[in-house]
């Protein structure tokens, strides 16, 4: 190959240049295709620029919150009085639900209770059925065709079948295309919002995910403050009743996924505006790194190529082949390492998919707006790297260059790539030890509840029918500690209330809410600062709730609390203890005021194993004890530790990609520093002689070619403070709950750095302390 011959002499670096560009651009393209898929969402739907979802936004006195759920009016009323919405729709979760089909039972459908309208709004490709029937009837139920091949086995032979849910029949009326991954919310079933018409009255507060399709000839920023504007004024009366400010804004559903902060309910996904800006900001490092090591390589290099851009000036060439010759030579060097990086892409792109926990969508390489940005990166390198040898060197006279007669100093340009390579690794090795300092104060916080050994498992009617029975047979068991039941998962959604002081009652506040039995705040091993929790003799009738200390504070009262009453719900309710604040959100966030109240029945049942319990062997005999009462109970279960834990999987995920990008920024930073090095080593070779011949010893001349490189990453440090000062001041200020600076998150990446280079560029040092220096003084 005529690049490889021509590179002959420096192969080496050669292949440093290919296998740095072609890493860098590897990881940069799987960045780049994440951010681009991120930024996608909802996007697919035909008229996604014309769609809005109403937000609900409650302003108490304490704190305001954004809801994405609304009241079932912003459907009823609102629609008919803005002329510019075309039509509207409302979704109602009705969680992951146990489908029956005869006597096959499927486990976790994820089903929503929509209304007539919802594919007017959301246009889906149909399998079988069409748009117009697909929820006329009450009992009509639409599944995905990823659904439907699970129960029937294809999507043609789901046509007016009977399933059963909740001891409801629904026939299959159509079956539909899965919904892309890049879409906000997901689901396996819909079924029609009339199918839960009996629930409706007593859903008169924030339960529905409304979404609006505006008119193609309206205004949508009009339409939309006119939205906004009328939902205020349907929530007036709502939020009076709360002594709370509730009203309306909207957000477009192209934003949903990434820049609303409505809290859904875990209704479908949200994505991590942050955890974009960071990808996008590590694949902008990581290619600066790749490309600028490869310009600096090429350019270090052209003093090499002096004589023979000499001899072929004396045999007749022209400039014009001079720079033809070395763009072609650059053009096909970069080609090869594009191929190379677009190759270790496809082959990593599933690894990686599975380290940051979301789906890459390779399809995006054939993306108009990708191919440019590729070919414009593409020409941007080979005309960074070729134009000092092509269009500076070649118009030297060849006598000047074959009588050495021209002297180069490219110290300075060396020197400010090697600084600005130290910078960013300096800067992604700082972010490792604060996300991990971070992460481990979070972990440290006290819980304020105990969730290791604990499973929950969701009931079916013929389990929760015989709850009591249950418990008692799953007592019995040796390794089970306690068995007790609740409406919420601990760690999990909340349900909201409102509460006030008996001789305020107007003055009322929102508060989080977990309905629960008997038995739970012990088997969750809560921490009691006051009074008792709930008695399993205690009268239903007796209207009972436990408050944590936020709840205390909120409203005012002064200790003891137990045994004082409150208006809860619209009724006189007994406090009868004081919970020790505990985590049941994010615990980078403030704790906020939640109540415990006491129910009858728990659609979860919450079992406490004892410790050293093997969790497979748990599960087994718990199972053991359900299919006595229903052989064919399929255990759906969840250990409340894993729900603590995936807590952190942000802050999880962010650490594995800062460490992973680091490693790598570091391992192209070290291929070019190691080359640079060589370089400059071999060109110091004579004076490395004379200081030799005249009596400097090996740990001298190792301190004179190791030293400048650590002067370097020093200056490179000093640059660096202040920006992780910045960025990571920003980054904890976004929590309530955050870890403190200190002074080795900016010392010790230094060090780390020093280091590294060190021992990588040892190697070039002891090789040149090895050479004979009468040979280097012989040389020319």
């Amino acid at each position: 190959m005529n690049i490889l011959r021509s590179y002959k002499r420096t192969r080496f670096f050669l292949w440093v240049n290919i296998t740095g560009l072609a890493i860098g651009l590897a990881v940069s393209i799987m960045l780049i295709l994440f951010v681009v898929n991120e930024l996608s969402y909802d996007k697919h739907f035909a008229n996604s620029e014309r769609i809005v979802r109403l937000i609900t936004v409650w302003e108490g006195k304490d704190q305001t919150t954004n809801y994405a759920i609304n009241m079932r009016k912003a459907y009823t009323e609102l629609p008919a009085k803005i002329p510019g919405v075309e039509t509207a729709v409302q979704l109602y979760r009705r969680g992951t639900l146990e489908v029956t089909r005869e006597k096959e039972r499927f486990q976790n459908v994820r089903t929503l209770c929509v209304d007539p309208e919802f594919f007017n709004v959301f246009q889906m490709t149909f399998v079988e059925g069409n748009a117009q029937t697909a929820l006329d009837n009450t009992n009509s139920i639409v599944l995905t065709r990823r659904q439907a091949d699970i129960i029937f086995g294809d999507s043609h032979s789901a046509i007016n079948q009977i399933l059963k849910i909740s001891d409801q029949d629904y026939t299959v009326s159509a079956v539909v295309e899965n919904l892309p991954a890049n879409t906000h919310f997901s689901f396996d079933a819909l079924l029609p919002m009339q199918s839960i018409s009996h629930w409706m009255e007593g859903m008169q507060g924030l339960e529905f995910l409304t979404y609006y399709l505006i008119s193609p000839d309206a205004s949508p920023g009009d339409v939309r403050i006119a939205i906004e504007k009328e939902y205020s004024s349907i929530t007036a009366a709502f939020g009076e009743a709360f002594n709370a400010k509730i009203y309306g804004k909207t957000d477009k559903l192209t934003d949903v996924y990434l820049h609303s902060d409505g809290f859904s309910g875990n209704i479908g996904r949200m994505g991590d505006i942050r955890l974009v800006w960071l990808l996008s900001g590590l694949s902008l490092f990581i290619l600066l790194l790749a490309v600028s090591n490869f310009i600096n390589l090429f350019i270090a290099q052209g003093e090499t190529r002096m004589r023979e851009i000499g001899i072929r000036k004396t045999n007749g060439a022209a400039i014009a082949d001079i720079v033809r010759q070395f763009f072609s030579e650059v053009s096909g060097i970069v080609l090869i390492a594009f191929i190379i990086g677009v190759i270790l892409t496809i082959i990593l792109a599933p690894y990686f998919s599975e380290l940051i926990h979301r789906e890459i969508d390779m399809a995006q390489l054939w993306n108009p707006s990708f191919i440019l940005s590729a070919i414009g990166l593409f020409i941007m390198t080979v005309v960074s790297s070729a134009f000092y040898p092509a269009l500076y060197l070649s118009r030297f006279s060849p006598l000047d260059i074959l009588g050495k007669r021209i002297r180069f100093s490219k110290r300075r340009l060396m020197v400010g790539v090697v600084i600005f390579q130290s910078i960013i690794t300096i800067v992604l090795v700082s972010f490792i030890m604060i996300v991990n300092s971070q992460t481990n104060y979070l972990k440290n916080i006290p819980l304020g509840y105990n969730p290791e050994n604990v499973v929950t498992v969701p009931l079916n009617r013929t389990i929760y029918n015989s709850f009591d029975a249950i418990r008692q047979e799953l007592l019995s068991v040796p390794e089970i500690k306690q068995v007790s039941a609740a409406q919420h998962t601990f760690g999990g959604g909340y349900s909201g209330q409102r509460i006030s002081l008996l001789d305020n009652k107007e003055e009322r506040h929102g508060i989080g809410e977990y309905r629960i039995m008997p038995g739970i705040c012990e088997l969750m091993e809560l921490q009691l600062l006051e009074g008792d929790f709930f008695k399993e003799n205690a009268p239903d009738s007796v209207n009972q709730i436990v408050l944590n200390e936020a709840a205390v504070k909120m409203l005012g009262l002064s200790y003891p609390v137990a045994g004082k009453s409150v208006m809860y719900t619209g009724g006189i309710t007994e406090i009868v203890g004081v919970a020790k604040d505990f985590c049941y959100a994010f615990p980078a966030d403030k704790i906020e005021p939640m109540a415990l109240s006491k129910t009858s029945g728990g659609n979860l049942i919450y079992i406490r194993f004892r410790e050293g319990t093997d969790r497979k062997e748990a599960i087994e005999k718990t199972l053991a004890v359900f299919h006595q009462f229903d052989p064919d109970f399929i255990l759906n279960s969840t250990w409340s530790e894993d729900i603590y834990t995936g807590k952190f999987e942000t802050f999880t995920t962010t650490s594995k990609v800062i460490t992973l990008a680091s490693l790598l920024s570091i391992f192209i930073a070290m291929l070019g520093l190691v080359a640079i090095h060589l370089y400059t080593t071999v060109r110091r070779t004579k004076e490395i002689g004379i200081r030799r011949i005249n009596g400097a010893n090996s740990s001298s001349i190792f301190n004179l070619l190791t030293g400048d490189i650590v002067k370097w990453i020093v200056i490179a440090g000093i640059v660096a403070v202040p920006i992780i000062y910045y960025m990571a001041t920003n980054m904890l200020n976004e929590y309530s709950n955050h870890t403190s600076l200190n002074w080795t998150m900016f010392v010790i990446p230094i060090l780390i750095q020093c280091i590294i280079a060190i021992l990588a560029t040892s190697g070039v040092t002891l090789w040149a302390l090895h050479q004979n220096p009468v040979n280097a003084l012989k040389k020319e």
